[in-house]
């Protein structure tokens, strides 16, 4: 799946051997913003399965607003989980299935 973000085009990679890598790590998701893609485990149920999504690409957004060179790695977490529970409810569910 590709997510549009402004001009810029994410990538969602969702499989079992990304699920097995998360796993690993103990992760439900990661972003890599240089390469513009997100990783989230496909065993997630549909609503945890958005909101790791939008978790991950607000990572994407604090990058390309460059916010990231004004936050630590800590406050740039903390703003990002107490957003993305939030935003998860008002996005359509069929924008991720």
């Amino acid at each position: 799946m590709e997510l549009t973000l402004g001009p810029y085009a994410v990538r969602v990679v969702s499989d079992e051997a990304t699920d097995i890598l998360l796993a690993e790590d103990g992760h439900e998701g990661d972003s890599d913003v240089r390469r513009g893609i997100i990783r989230v485990r496909s065993d997630l149920d549909h609503a945890r399965r958005r909101e790791v999504i939008i978790h991950e690409l607000l990572h994407h957004v604090v990058h390309l607003t460059h916010l990231e060179a004004k936050w630590s790695d800590d406050e740039q977490e903390e703003v990002i989980r107490a957003l993305s529970p939030w935003l998860a409810m008002t996005v359509n569910p069929a924008t991720f299935d």
